[in-house]
């Protein structure tokens, strides 16, 4: 059985938002830690999709890579607790954002 991962990701996506809404309107810490960890299995899978683009650009290093290292930074920062790597997390996604944005800009890649 062959496993879309743009599929995957897009329905990552989604279940990310409603944990991350649910958690919000509820205010339940459970859910707030399921979002987290939503987060970095969807950067990861973002990382992977990314890097699976067949361009030749070292955008899709930069944009594939920071979503991998998000991620990763992701689960450090719940095993952790540590601030630092929250916020590295969070440059790393906004690389990988901006990694992706040019990415799209200079060629047609679409990978989620």
């Amino acid at each position: 059985m062959d496993i879309d991962t743009k599929m995957l990701t897009q329905a990552g996506l989604i279940g990310y938002l409603v944990l991350v809404v649910a958690a919000i309107a509820t205010g339940n810490p459970t859910l707030q830690f399921a979002a987290d960890v939503a987060f970095g299995i969807v950067a990861i899978l973002l990382g992977v999709v990314t890097l699976q683009v067949p361009v030749d650009s070292q955008l899709k290093y930069i944009a594939g890579g920071g979503f991998l290292l998000a991620g990763i930074a992701q689960f450090a920062e719940l095993v952790t607790g540590l601030q630092s790597i929250a916020f590295a997390s969070t440059l790393f996604l906004l690389a990988g954002l901006l990694g992706y944005l040019a990415l799209r800009r200079q060629t047609d890649a679409a990978p989620f």
